[in-house]
């Protein structure tokens, strides 16, 4: 991104993922998106792509690119599959998180999840903590070369079928956050057992509970020094994960939003298109608006992080408000469908549901809202 809009080589990259999204990921996408199984062929496809880690260093096998172009892909991907995105995040984030591990444990897992050939989850929320990220409870207890994991964590994305998960638990239960230790925990270790959570939305996601009964963790898989979990998280993840939950957020509201402008000018009453009528077309162009003006709140987000410029106040403003940008665009573009719409035979009634999931994940509206007052006013000024 140079200067107020996208360099040649951005644009040239956002064509080439728009055209394999559309021959590779769209057939099929929406018998996909009801089905509670995660697609391993989708996820390798993306890998093939390169895809999987645009924004990582080549020593592990990603492209070494920015984020901006990292975001292109994800709102091309988005467009056309709602996991195919939100997939691309997870290996990225992974990056973020375990760049503090052991060489061998980056240079083993790394590749893997890069290429698609393993599936990596993030495991934070807890039956007792979900907002409140530290107060979780799951506990990490040092026994010589190995650290004995006991807990539960609940509604965790790829959770079900996942080959590793990045975990999050506490060494110190004494203090709050910084009692918080980072893990990449190999699922296939005795003592873990899964649960799958059958959602409305986010299907393919596989959600689950995950308890975990004297799990052994070798020491080299913990990421960071003890109790710096939290912040390996916040400060490397959060203000990257939350604009790019946004602009998914809203390139699946631009796909309902164009179904619904084709369907305006073909359906008639009256005697002429509905898109004559502006109750029709009003709200057409009031959500193209608003959009776009979303849409550009994410890339900004974006170049901020590529300059080294912090940017947690408008992560959070892309977090609370793109879904609801998105959920109110898809509710009219259903209206525009009327009872078309509103049958399983179309995907935007599973699209609606789809975008209640980003109302909460990664943080609630109510939580952003706090982050961004604090910047504004000061913690002083909203102590809770």
């Amino acid at each position: 991104m140079s200067g107020f809009g996208f360099s040649e080589e951005q644009e040239m990259f956002r064509t080439e993922v728009k055209n394999f999204a559309r021959k590779e990921l769209a057939p099929g996408a929406a018998a996909r998106a009801k089905q509670h199984k995660l697609p391993r062929d989708v996820v390798r496809r993306l890998g093939d792509m390169g895809l999987l880690g645009i924004p990582v260093p080549e020593q592990y096998g990603g492209q070494g690119s920015d984020w901006v172009s990292f975001a292109v892909g994800v709102e091309e991907v988005a467009k056309a599959d709602l996991f195919a995105g939100f997939y691309m995040m997870l290996p990225s984030v992974a990056y973020l998180c375990l760049q503090f591990t052991h060489d061998d444990v980056r240079n083993e897992w790394l590749p893997r999840f890069i290429n698609g050939d393993k599936i990596v989850a993030f495991a934070i929320t807890e039956p007792d903590a979900g907002s409140d990220a530290a107060a979780i409870t799951t506990r990490a207890e040092q026994q010589g070369d190995s650290y004995v994991l006991n807990g539960e964590k609940t509604s965790i994305s790829m959770g079900y079928e996942c080959d590793a998960a990045v975990l999050f638990a506490k060494t110190d239960t004494s203090v709050r956050a910084s009692g918080v230790t980072c893990f990449l925990v190999p699922m296939d270790l005795p003592g873990i057992s899964r649960s799958l959570l059958p959602h409305s939305g986010w299907k393919q996601m596989t959600a689950a509970s995950i308890k975990f009964e004297d799990v052994r963790v070798p020491v080299a898989y913990r990421s960071g020094e003890e109790g710096k979990g939290f912040y390996i998280f916040a400060g490397s993840g959060t203000d990257f994960l939350r604009p790019a939950l946004g602009i998914m957020a809203l390139a699946q509201a631009q796909t309902s939003l164009d179904e619904a402008v084709v369907y305006a000018l073909q359906r008639s009453a009256f005697g002429k298109p509905i898109a004559n009528f502006e109750g029709v077309s009003f709200k057409i162009a009031e959500h193209a608006t608003r959009i776009e003006a979303a849409r550009l709140l994410c890339y900004r987000t974006f170049y901020l992080h590529d300059q080294g410029q912090r940017h947690t106040m408008e992560s959070a403003m892309c977090k609370w408000w793109c879904p609801v940008v998105a959920f109110d665009a898809i509710h009219d573009a259903i209206l525009v469908h009327g009872h078309i719409g509103y049958s399983e035979e179309h995907p935007l009634e599973q699209r609606l549901r789809d975008i209640i999931g980003f109302e909460f994940a990664d943080g609630t509206a109510q939580i952003m809202k706090i982050i961004i007052a604090r910047q504004k006013m000061g913690r002083d000024a909203v102590p809770y």
